[in-house]
C-alpha cells in the first residue's frame, strides 16, 4: 500500500467509532451560472475553473466538473487542488467504486480511471503536501458520533471528519489525544495512520516538531521493512515519507536537513522534480542563485513536459541577473503554456531590464488581456510599468 492510501482508508479500524456519516455534500455559495460567468470572464483562472468545477459536482453534472477541472490544471500545471479532486471525481461518478477497489473487484471499465486516480493523488501530493483535502469529504462517509481512544478516553467529534472538514486544529488535539493513551511500552506502537493524520495536522497548524517527529517515526519504519525484506527493495511509501519530512524541515527553517533528506529521496526517485523544486526555494530565498539555478534546471530536465517549471526557473534567471537565458526559458514556457498569465508578466519584466522597452509593452499588454481579475496586484504593477514604458 502506498502513503497515500493513507488518506483513504488507513487507520479508520484502528479505533472503536461509531457508525459511518454519509459522504458531506460540497459546499457552493454562489450560483452555478454565476460561476460560469466568472469562468468565461477569467477563461484563464485555474481558480474560477475550479470552483465551477466544484458547482457542477454538486449538482451531480460530472461531465462538466471533469471538463473544468482538466482546464484548470491545464492552465496551471502545479494546481494540486485540481488535480486531488480530478483523482475523487470516478468515486462521486461511482459511489460503489471504492467498496469494489477495497475488495479487489473493480470492474474491468473502471481500472484505466482508479490507475489514474492514484497517479494524480500522488502528484497533488508531492506538489503540496498540504494540499487541502476536503474534497476528499464529498465521496468519503465521515466517521459520525463517539471516538473511543486506546486509553479509554471517550471524544464526542471525531477528528477524522474535522480532518476532511478542513478543521485541523481540531484534528491535530485530538489526534494528539489518541496518541497519548499509547503510553509506556505501547507508545512504540502507534499506529502509522495515526502518526500519518496526526503529522499531516500538525503540518497544516503549523507544529512542525510534532509534524517532524511523527514523519521521521513512519521514515525509519519504512526502512526497517525494506531491509526486512530481501527480496523487494522498490521504496515508494518510504520514499514519499522521505519526502514530506523535508518538507516539514523545510517549513521549520531546518534547512540542512531538508536538502538532506530531498537529495536521498532523489537517489531513490530521479524522476522526483519537486524534491528539485523545493530545493529550489530554499536557495533562492537565501540567495543562493547558482545552486538554485541548478536545482531549477535539475526539474525541467527531469520533468520536460511542465512548462511551469520553466517559469520558475525564468523568474530565479532574472534575479540571478542572467537576462538573456531568463528570457530564454521564459519564452519557452510561454510556448509550452500560452494561458498561463504568470509568464508574460515575467517576461515583461526581464524584457524591460534588458532594455527591451517595445517587447515589454507588447508582453505586458498580452499579461493584461489574459490575467485574471484576482491578479490585482500584478494587474496594477503592469499598468504602471506600461504607461512608464509609453514613448
Amino acid at each position: 500500500m502506498s502513503l497515500l492510501r493513507f488518506v483513504v482508508i488507513a487507520a479508520l479500524p484502528t479505533f472503536a467509532m461509531a457508525s459511518l456519516a454519509a459522504a458531506q455534500q460540497l459546499q457552493v455559495t454562489e450560483s452555478l451560472s454565476s460561476l460560469e460567468e466568472a469562468a468565461r470572464r477569467d477563461s484563464n483562472d485555474a481558480a474560477a475553473h475550479y470552483q465551477l468545477a466544484l458547482a457542477y459536482w454538486a449538482k451531480r453534472r460530472f461531465d462538466g466538473a471533469e471538463r473544468s477541472l482538466r482546464t484548470a490544471v491545464t492552465i496551471e500545471r502545479r494546481f494540486a487542488p485540481g488535480y486531488l479532486a480530478l483523482a475523487y471525481l470516478p468515486y462521486a461518478r461511482r459511489r460503489s467504486l471504492m467498496k469494489e477497489e477495497v475488495k479487489g473487484r473493480v470492474p474491468e471499465e473502471w481500472r484505466d480511471r482508479v490507475e489514474e486516480s492514484w497517479r494524480l493523488r500522488r502528484r497533488a501530493f508531492l506538489i503540496d503536501p498540504l494540499v487541502d483535502l476536503r474534497i476528499i469529504g464529498a465521496v468519503i462517509p465521515l466517521p459520525a458520533g463517539i471516538l473511543l481512544t486506546p486509553g479509554g478516553l471517550i471524544i464526542n467529534r471525531d477528528p477524522f471528519a474535522a480532518f476532511l472538514r478542513g478543521d485541523y486544529q481540531f484534528a491535530y488535539r485530538t489526534f494528539n489525544a489518541v496518541a497519548a493513551g499509547y503510553t509506556g511500552a505501547r507508545r512504540g506502537s502507534i499506529p502509522d495512520g495515526l502518526l500519518w493524520y496526526r503529522g499531516l495536522s500538525a503540518g497544516h497548524v503549523g507544529a512542525y516538531d510534532t509534524a517532524i517527529a511523527d514523519f521521521s517515526t513512519l521514515l525509519a519504519r519504512g526502512v526497517a521493512r525494506e531491509q526486512a525484506d530481501s527480496v523487494l527493495h522498490i521504496p515508494l511509501k518510504t520514499n514519499d515519507y522521505r519526502y514530506v519530512l523535508a518538507l516539514f524541515h523545510t517549513r521549520a527553517n531546518h534547512f540542512t536537513d531538508a536538502i538532506n533528506l530531498y537529495e536521498e529521496a532523489l537517489g531513490n526517485d530521479v524522476g522526483l522534480f519537486m524534491a528539485h523544486v523545493q530545493m529550489g526555494r530554499i536557495y533562492e530565498s537565501r540567495q543562493m542563485w547558482p545552486q538554485a539555478v541548478d536545482q531549477f534546471q535539475r526539474a525541467v530536465a527531469a520533468n520536460p513536459d511542465d512548462p511551469s517549471l520553466l517559469l520558475d526557473l525564468g523568474a530565479v534567471l532574472r534575479a540571478a541577473g542572467q537576462l538573456s537565458e531568463a528570457e530564454a526559458a521564459l519564452r519557452r514556457a510561454m510556448d509550452g503554456n500560452p494561458r498561463d498569465s504568470r509568464v508574460p508578466y515575467h517576461l515583461a519584466i526581464t524584457l524591460e531590464e534588458e532594455h527591451q522597452f517595445s517587447e515589454a509593452r507588447a508582453t505586458l499588454s498580452r499579461f493584461l488581456a489574459l490575467a485574471p481579475t484576482r491578479y490585482r496586484n500584478q494587474i496594477a504593477e503592469a499598468r504602471r510599468r506600461l504607461a512608464a514604458l509609453q514613448p
